[in-house]
């Protein structure tokens, strides 16, 4: 069993840097859980701290069963695989995968079963007998990957691994990764992977779970489409998703019986729903999330409908990113497959989407949308 339990961790270096705050998580056994956040938010020091590189100031880190604050590295079960590859330069492919099985002195043949097995699976057999200068980097990150695989670890520890690769190798490398981790799953000797990245996509796309750090802080764990569609605050809103959620500070006020939102001068009726989850919060400073896909461009005035000049067009090709000035504040909006013929500084009427609105505390961030 390779649950990994963190209850209550914190970090303090010696001069008094509180890096990881209090962190309590759950990783199953044979999850994939990604930790992701901006720079300097401790992701790689926790997994540090997991992988035994990192002491533990307080708190409670278990690995299956065993409490493991205290225990070596070497006896985690657990296998770690670095951004910049580290593989033995002098060294085939086939001595780097061998390597550790060696030094653990595992019988001849059970070593070369489990190098071939890794290289068949990670399709590197003919690259066996390469050196690293040999191989290119998706090359020799594939056999990092093996290196790992031949242990056999309970736990597998990725640190950017992908982040020296070019656009297209990262795309193939993530489907590797994720393929490694259901192959193992479907075999019916699970792993638990825990992936550290600051790129959002590959956090979207791999994960079964996503762990959101801020400044040392889990701001939130969730599925991917969760996290993305019910973000239980500002900075999980604005930070997944590209581009960023668009964020209108506004009011919350009765027009009427209905409960709305006063923000660029209008004020916008809030869905049925809204208003339920909303009604004890009339007269509180907020903001008005909308991600840039629920903002849509419409010559039809309606009650959330506001003008705005467009300041700047990205064409993406099937899709395309259109920067608004509206009333002092930039909004984006994406349009699918663009047929307009839209030009710098024109006025267009926006429609906003208010069935998709978030709303957020001005002052603690919390998404007050979310029921209760």
């Amino acid at each position: 069993m390779a649950r990994v339990h963190l209850q209550g961790i914190n970090k303090i270096y010696g001069n008094g840097f509180h890096a990881v705050h209090d962190v309590s998580l759950e990783i199953e056994d044979g999850e994939f859980m990604v930790l992701v956040g901006p720079s300097g938010c401790a992701k790689s020091t926790l997994l540090r701290m997991i992988a035994g590189l990192e002491s533990v100031s307080s708190g409670d880190l278990s690995i299956g069963e065993k409490r493991c604050n205290d225990v070596q590295p070497k006896d985690r079960g657990i296998a770690m695989v670095f951004q910049n590859y580290a593989l033995y330069p002098h060294m085939t492919a086939r001595q780097n995968l061998a390597f550790g099985l060696e030094t653990s002195k595992k019988p001849r043949a059970e070593i070369e079963q489990r190098v071939n097995e890794a290289a068949e699976l990670l399709e590197i057999s003919e690259l066996l007998d390469r050196k690293p200068g040999q191989m290119s980097g998706g090359q020799c990150q594939r056999v990092a990957l093996g290196r790992a695989m031949v242990r056999k670890p309970e736990v597998f520890l990725f640190d950017e691994p992908l982040s020296n690769l070019d656009a297209k190798l990262r795309v193939s490398m993530r489907m590797r990764i994720s393929r490694l981790h259901r192959q193992l799953k479907e075999s019916g000797r699970p792993a638990t992977m825990i992936y550290v990245t600051h790129d959002q996509v590959e956090a979207m796309t791999m994960g079964d779970r996503v762990c959101i750090l801020k400044k040392g802080e889990i701001m939130q764990v969730d599925t991917p489409m969760n996290v993305y569609h019910r973000p239980k605050n500002k900075f999980v809103a604005e930070f997944i998703g590209s581009p960023s959620m668009n964020m209108l500070p506004g009011k919350l006020v009765h027009s009427g019986e209905q409960l709305c939102i006063n923000t660029l001068g209008q004020t916008f009726p809030l869905p049925v729903e809204q208003q339920t989850a909303l009604a004890n919060h009339a007269g509180k400073m907020v903001f008005l999330g909308l991600r840039p896909e629920h903002i849509r461009i419409d010559n039809q005035d309606s009650k959330s409908s506001v003008t705005a000049h467009i300041n700047g067009i990205e064409e993406m090709g099937s899709e395309a990113f259109v920067h608004f000035e509206l009333k002092g504040h930039s909004v984006i909006c994406k349009l699918i497959s663009p047929e307009h013929t839209l030009r710098h500084g024109s006025e267009q009427t926006l429609s906003l989407r208010m069935d998709k609105c978030h709303i957020f505390d001005h002052e603690t961030g919390v998404n007050l949308s979310l029921a209760q």
